[in-house]
């Protein structure tokens, strides 16, 4: 076959997959997931099967089993305690007065009023009649209502997630080798070792940046709740506030700042008895700037730098880069995908200069 012809024949195949990745992307998307979690879930797997009893080891399906259910189990607990709180939430918004925030904003509103008004020329700025304009049809019951719906049909479509998903990752746990055997089939055999090698440095390195993400939300949950409780909010309240800034922090740079929002929001429909909305709301944003500078200063460059041997400025364009091509979706998935294609780059690029530099610490 002449270069001409394997060209058109490498383009149709690209076209061929790129159209089946779209078509199957749910599919895609169980399978990507159940990769990460069997990443994650590797370790244990690998100290279950070094337990000796009466001295024959533990079999590597069931290391899988019992990791998989370890997994089922912290999902499950996290579910059963925060499920009723945020319902509880939601009853809250469906009957959310947005007069009572205003209200209760009485005092600072005014101020900023009065502020704003010295520098705007028709000197009518209301902070209040903007409140109702956009904040006010997010509450409105109706618009929740609908939401509730939209989610209630979607329940079907989550059983069948959680159970394919489970499904997968227990045969990724239990074979660790079969998700790097279906990768190696799509590339032809004389590059087989190079594949080989570049999945398993990839895999080490995912590996030290999933767990340092799950050691990051936890540290995050434990430093946002714990002061939010001690500060008057009630337990469960300062738990989901805690959660919700945890999950969010895995979105680079904005994840900090939404959760923060919505930890405020969440803090208003749940008023400390005897204290003024607009002095909780103080201490909380104390408490989420100290935790942020913490964050980027200790916890954020060991993670994004050591476990994925890259510079901080690095990763910092990546993400910036990673967020103008694929908005938030890029910036969170920026760092595993940059890791990997650094390390493909090492294996096969390794001849040019800038690659031998980005990837000298691999």
């Amino acid at each position: 076959m002449s270069p001409i012809y394997r060209w058109i024949a490498a383009g149709a195949g690209l076209l061929v997959a790129g159209y089946l990745v779209w078509y199957f992307q749910a599919i895609v998307f169980y399978i990507l997931i159940a990769a990460v979690l069997s990443l994650m879930g590797k370790p244990l797997v690998t100290l279950l099967c070094r337990v000796r009893i009466k001295g024959r080891s533990v079999p590597k399906w069931l290391a899988a089993f019992a990791t998989l259910v370890v997994m089922l189990v912290v999902i499950y607990a996290l579910a059963v305690t925060l499920l009723p709180v945020v319902i509880d939430k939601i009853d809250q918004l469906t009957s959310f007065d947005i007069d009572q925030l205003t209200t209760a904003l009485a005092d600072p509103i005014t101020r900023i009023e009065q502020y704003i008004n010295r520098f705007l020329p028709d000197n009518n700025f209301s902070i209040r009649e903007y409140i109702h304009t956009q904040a006010g049809p997010l509450f409105a019951s109706a618009n929740i209502g609908s939401s509730l719906a939209s989610v209630t049909g979607w329940i079907v479509d989550l059983v069948i997630a959680v159970f394919s998903v489970s499904f997968i990752t227990y045969f990724f746990l239990k074979d660790d080798r079969l998700f790097f055997d279906g990768v190696v089939i799509l590339f032809p055999a004389k590059y087989e070792a190079n594949i080989k090698r570049a999945l398993d440095s990839a895999t080490t390195l995912l590996i030290r940046y999933f767990i340092g993400i799950c050691i990051e939300m936890f540290i995050k949950l434990v430093c946002i709740a714990l002061p939010l409780y001690l500060i008057g909010l009630e337990f469960n309240t300062a738990l989901v506030i805690g959660v919700i800034s945890a999950v969010l922090n895995v979105i680079p740079y904005i994840g900090p700042l939404i959760g923060a929002i919505a930890g405020c929001v969440i803090a208003m429909l749940s008023p400390v008895p005897g204290v003024a909305v607009e002095s909780v709301l103080f201490q909380m944003i104390v408490v989420f700037v100290i935790f942020q500078l913490i964050d980027n200063v200790i916890l954020q460059p060991y993670i994004y730098s050591s476990s994925v041997k890259a510079h901080p400025l690095e990763i910092f364009i990546v993400i910036l880069m990673a967020g103008y091509i694929a908005g938030v979706w890029g910036m969170l998935l920026a760092i595993p995908a940059y890791t990997v294609i650094r390390v493909f780059a090492k294996e096969f690029f390794n001849n040019f200069r800038v690659v031998r530099k980005l990837t000298e610490n691999i």
